[in-house]
Parts: C-alpha cells; structure tokens; sequence
C-alpha cells in the first residue's frame, strides 16, 4: 500500500479529520473541487472532468457517473467520496484500483495522483474555488504529464466463475488438472500440464502440451498454432472462444455441450 489508507467507512467528520490529517488540519481548509483527467489507455483524449457529487461512481456501468471501457473494468469498479475537503477513493472491485503504481483498497487522494483502473490512466487535480468555474467548459487533458504506468498486455480469463474476470500479466500461461497450473480445469479428460496459451512479438499462440486428449483450435486437433479473433479452442470439456482487444488476448469459458 502507499502509505495513505485509512478507515473512512461510517466515520463522523471530526474522526476522519484526524484519520486523514495526522496532525494537519485537513477537513478544515476552504473547500475545492476534483478534476479527472484521463491521460492515457483506452479513456485518452477525453474531456476532463470536474466532480460536483457527493459520491462519484466509477465503472463499466451505464448508471456510474464516469463510464470507462475495458475486459477487465467492474461494472462498479471504485468510487470517489468527499469528506469536508479531502477526497477518499475506495475500490469495489475484483482486479484491483491503482494509485501511483500500489493497488490500494481505501486511500485520500492528493493533487497529481495517477489512477489506473483496467486499461485506463486518470490524472487527479484539486483545485481551489477560483480555479474550478472555467474548468467544466474546456479540456484538461495535461498533455505535460506522462503516465507513470505502462501498460502490459493482459491474457484475460472469463466465464469460469459468474461476474469474475481474472486478468494475467505473464507472457505464458499453461492451463491444466495440476494445482501449480495458472489456470486450473478439472475434467478426467484434462492432463496434468494440458495446453498454454504464450503472448510472442504482440501475437498470441496456443500450444499442446503432451496431453493425452489433445488441444484443439476449430475443431483441428493442434500441436502449436497462432490464436486469431473468434477462434474457438477446445481443452477437455471447455470451450474457449477467443477474442483480440488492445493487445489483450480474452479467453471467454463455457462448458462443451458434448
């Protein structure tokens, strides 16, 4: 963690002021506004955003505030909520809100602070009274900040588990019956170390593993192939339909019918 989590939940004003402000006075200072805005990933380019709320949502969702798109964004991924002067980011989600490069679960955020929410980079301002009235009617995207995340290319996971989405970062994934698998299935079809799925020079493969049923990419029994979109595999008793986003390779599970 960063060093700036605290317990906000229920908290009475006066308990968060010293929560937050370890001996500053930090609810008490006239009263300012949050901007976002979004620097880079998917959200680039956006007009900034000015928080006028209470609460602001975050997320996939139609019904949160600030909709932003990704494989791996929640559909209520995080939430921005004002205390007096300090504003509080809270995670609600599965694959993790980021500030600054550390995952956090519940943290003040302060004046440049970088927030990575799936495939997305906003950029928080606070702004005194005086500087928020021209804010909403222009773009304050800083084109003079870079972005201190960079982006990895994901092989994401759904539809093993209802609502999770389970993004890997690692250039090779093998999937099969053994426990020490990134990914485990459990079938008496499936083998121990069954097939991979390796990420190589941004193109995705899917490999055979010496299984004793075999990988199988469109129905074609494979040893080694490059993976396209809507490609479908088979492993076992699973399909996996294949889908190419942003340098992301998602694997979408479903049961085979047969």
């Amino acid at each position: 963690m960063i060093g700036r989590e605290h317990e906000f939940a229920h908290h009475p004003e006066s308990a968060v002021a010293i929560a937050l402000g370890k001996g500053r006075n930090t609810l008490s200072s006239p009263l300012g506004r949050l901007s976002l805005s979004f620097i880079d990933g998917l959200c680039a380019g956006r007009t900034g955003l000015l928080l006028t709320n209470h609460t602001t949502n975050i997320g996939r969702g139609e019904d949160c505030q600030v909709i932003l798109e990704g494989e791996t964004v929640s559909r209520l991924h995080c939430e921005i909520v004002r205390w007096g002067s300090a504003y509080v980011l809270r995670d609600l989600s599965r694959n993790g809100t980021f500030v600054n490069e550390q995952r956090i679960q519940q943290v003040q955020l302060q004046d440049g602070d970088q927030v990575r929410i799936g495939q997305n980079i906003l950029l928080v301002q606070l702004l005194s009274g005086a500087n928020t009235s021209s804010l909403a009617h222009k773009n304050t995207l800083p084109n003079r900040v870079p972005p201190v995340f960079e982006f990895k290319p994901h092989i994401v996971i759904k539809g093993l588990e209802e609502g999770v989405t389970q993004p890997f970062d690692e250039d090779y994934l093998t999937i099969g019956r053994r426990p020490d698998n990134h990914l485990v299935l459990e079938g008496d079809n499936i083998s121990r170390q069954h097939a991979a799925v390796e990420r190589r020079d941004e193109k995705y493969y899917v490999r055979d593993l010496g299984s004793a049923n075999g990988t199988y990419l469109n129905e074609q029994r494979t040893d080694l192939a490059e993976l396209s979109e809507g490609d479908c595999l088979r492993i076992g008793n699973f399909l996996l339909t294949i889908a190419l986003r942003d340098r992301d390779c998602i694997l979408t599970f479903k049961k085979a019918t047969r």
